[in-house]
């Protein structure tokens, strides 16, 4: 994660840190570099000075050992910064190999005095044999340190518990070997040094056997790693055999410094008898590769197709990509993917249910499917078991289909779903027998996930479809808030305020107000049986009957009567509109009230509380002179502090956790105990009184509320 914030330069501290990096990285080159030039200079010095120089001595093998230090933590800072693969590593090493031959062939051609040897001591003839031998020991020892370093890296792939113990075991008596020479001179040997030489022998063999990154290599890779390894064997076993012969190469890097040749000369051996176990043990698994190719085919498709999953939710892109996937995973010569209709249904044409093929033609997958009275179609659909036919042509349930010549062997697979087949994959080759047991086992596992990704990519449309509507039941919803009156009017002697709120998206609830002149004003409040998109048709129906008929005729009980005419042949027999309608006079206070089968007015006065119920049914329920013998109206004359109250059934018959409506005797106890406050604050008590009574789980019912409070004298 932070490797990818830095490479997208998010400011946390990444920049920084890098920065920090480079400069540890360039100190590193310069103070090798540097101290590698001091101990040039001492070299050139102590030309000419014999004797009594050991403390000089003792600090130029310091600062030599310190340099080396350095120049390995920029190396390894490097290869760090590489991340490279195995194989990768394996090439790197074969061309440092190749550079350290070359510096040898260059360095031995050129016209240098090198060496003149006295009591085991060598003494260089001129400063140019100095130069050359500290640049030859430098890239030298560069070469061991980037060698060990990488096959310390190929060790520690997939290590075990011994692993780190044996490589540390190897190093110390590498480092010991060469720490033993540190006091000899040039030309001088030792028992400790030749004991610890021959022990970091023996712990190089037993590390080279450390190869576990072979067996995940592809084959193309192990045929790289094949030719890397014999040439870095080919290239280490050279430098091996120069620096065993006692040649000025070997006399320069002795002169520079002993123990750096111990270390040269065991980094040489190991990387010899390291990569030659490697070219040999390559060898070996190269038989195996294709199939480990293979299974790493399969797990690369399995993990792509749950990729997929979760990503891919195209029906058809998912169809095309789950049948190419099926020609990788068992290397099938061709493969289609059909699937089945829904709720038992069937498709218009045979094909229909084919969406994805990959190698095979139309023709051949309706013979295939549909071409004989038992097909292994019909088999699988019997069965949903999994059907294998090893030889098309002389198998008698696929006697129908041995005249096609690229089907050798067939692989049908179903894809089952909640124990319901919603699909078939089918796989074919051209051979006989052309599946083994483990095809039929990766594809298998493989339809498990085809099987996810088709239910994935059929919910996700699903889910846009519900989406698509939800959007537009919200158009819906703002259009049907534009149909209800956004304001109401004012008047001195009245206050009137009102509210709906819909069930669902939109309702059927409506209320709607109409001016008849500057002083009587229309009420209406209406309930459309049902709710949701239905009711809200029908009562967009209303507002345009209410506002075009109420104009027309002047009491209550004619309109509902020419209101029922209007909607009795539009309206569904099973649906029906309650209607409650009032003409109110805002000079004298008169109220004349009709009512279609729609709840009764709450009328609270000083001296009486009593809903008004006038006679009358429902709208679209029946036509002529039966509706409107049933329609009657009934006149108030109000006073001051008089309260009125329209509402909708959803206030009356929500319901309690127990299940206990609203009901009526508590809608007149709670508007009566609030008859003062103004009809705003009449119509809160109101609503919050039903939310808390339902507990607050909301309403089952479109709900509308319309207060009239009367002020006048």
């Amino acid at each position: 994660m932070i490797k990818r914030l830095c490479r997208q330069n998010v400011p946390l501290g990444c920049g920084a840190d890098h920065s920090d990096m480079r400069i540890k990285k360039i100190l590193f080159a310069v103070g090798s570099a540097v101290l590698f030039v001091i101990v040039f200079v001492i070299d050139a010095i102590l030309k000419n000075i014999e004797g009594g120089l050991d403390g000089i001595l003792f600090v130029r093998l310091l600062l030599v050992a310190v340099a080396f230090v350095f120049l390995y933590f920029y190396v390894d800072s490097k290869i760090k910064e590489s991340e490279r693969s195995q194989v990768q590593r394996l090439g790197a090493s074969s061309v440092w190999a190749g550079i350290l031959i070359g510096a040898y062939i260059v360095v031995s051609i050129l016209p240098l005095n090198w060496f003149e040897s006295r009591d085991l001591q060598l003494y260089p003839r001129d400063y140019l044999t100095i130069l050359f031998s500290t640049l030859l020991s430098v890239i030298s020892g560069l070469a061991a340190i980037v060698t060990v370093r990488h096959v310390k890296d190929m060790l520690f792939y997939k290590r075990t518990r011994g692993t780190k113990r044996n490589f540390v075991l190897l190093l110390v008596v590498m480092f010991g070997a060469a720490a033993a020479t540190y006091n000899l001179r040039p030309l001088e040997t030792s028992l400790a040094k030749t004991i610890l030489f021959t022990l970091a022998i023996l712990f190089i063999i037993i590390n080279s056997f450390r190869l576990s990154w072979i067996a995940y290599l592809s084959r193309r890779e192990k045929i790289y790693a094949m030719v890397y390894a014999l040439l870095a064997f080919f290239g280490f076993m050279a430098i091996n055999i120069i620096l065993s012969e006692m040649s000025s190469l070997t006399k320069a890097l002795l002169y520079f410094n002993y123990p750096l040749y111990i270390f040269v000369q065991l980094s040489a051996l190991f990387g010899s008898v390291y990569f030659g176990m490697a070219f040999i043990s390559t060898l070996f698994h190269l038989p195996t590769a294709a199939a480990f190719d293979r299974k790493q085919n399969e797990v690369s498709s399995l993990h792509n197709l749950s990729r997929l999953i979760t990503q891919v939710f195209d029906f058809n892109d998912l169809a095309k990509t789950v049948t190419k996937m099926t020609l990788e995973v068992c290397e099938a010569s061709s493969a289609w993917l059909e699937v089945l209709p829904a709720d038992g249904k069937q498709y218009d044409h045979k094909l229909d249910g084919i969406i994805s093929q990959h190698n095979i033609e139309p023709e051949n997958v309706e013979q295939i499917l549909f071409g004989g009275e038992h097909t292994v179609r019909s088999l699988v659909l019997s069965s949903k078991k999994i059907l294998l036919v090893d030889n098309v042509k002389n198998d008698r349930r696929t006697s129908y289909i041995s005249n096609i010549k690229d089907v050798g062997t067939l692989l049908v697979v179903p894809l089952i779903s909640h124990d319901e087949l919603i699909g078939i994959l089918y796989a074919t080759k051209e051979i006989d027998h052309g599946f083994e047991e483990d095809d039929v086992n990766i594809v298998s596992g493989f339809a498990d996930h085809v099987t996810i990704a088709i239910e994935n990519a059929k919910l996700f449309k699903k889910s846009l479809e519900k989406e698509r509507l939800q959007r537009e039941l919200l158009i819906a919803q703002e259009m049907q808030k534009r149909l209800i009156p956004q304001t109401l009017p004012l008047f001195k002697s009245v206050d009137m305020k009102a509210v709906s709120a819909p069930a669902l998206e939109v309702g059927g609830d409506y209320y709607d107000i109409v001016m008849f002149d500057d002083y009587r004003v229309g009420i209406v409040i209406g309930d459309v049986s049902g709710k949701g998109v239905g009711a809200a048709f029908y009562m967009a129906e209303v507002k345009g009957i209410f506002q075009s008929l109420s104009k027309i005729y002047s009491s209550p009980k004619q309109f509902l009567v020419k209101a029922n005419e209007a909607l009795i042949s539009s309206i569904d027999k099973r649906s029906f509109i309650s209607l409650i309608y009032a003409i109110l006079d805002t000079r004298t206070g008169e109220l004349i009230l009709s009512r279609a089968g729609h709840c009764p007015m709450l009328y609270i006065s000083s001296d009486k509380k009593e809903y008004v119920k006038p006679t009358g049914m429902g709208l679209g329920l029946r036509a002529g002179k039966l509706f409107e013998e049933t329609i009657e109206e009934h006149n108030i004359r109000m006073k001051k502090g008089d309260v009125c109250v329209f509402y909708t059934d959803g206030v009356t018959e929500s319901r309690s956790s127990d299940g206990e409506e609203f009901g009526y005797e508590r809608l007149l106890e709670l508007v009566s105990r609030h008859r003062s406050r103004t009809s705003d604050e009449i119509k809160e008590e109101i609503i919050q009184g039903v939310w808390n009574y339902t507990d607050e789980h909301g309403y089952d019912d479109d709900l509308t509320v319309f207060v009239l409070k009367w002020q006048g004298d």
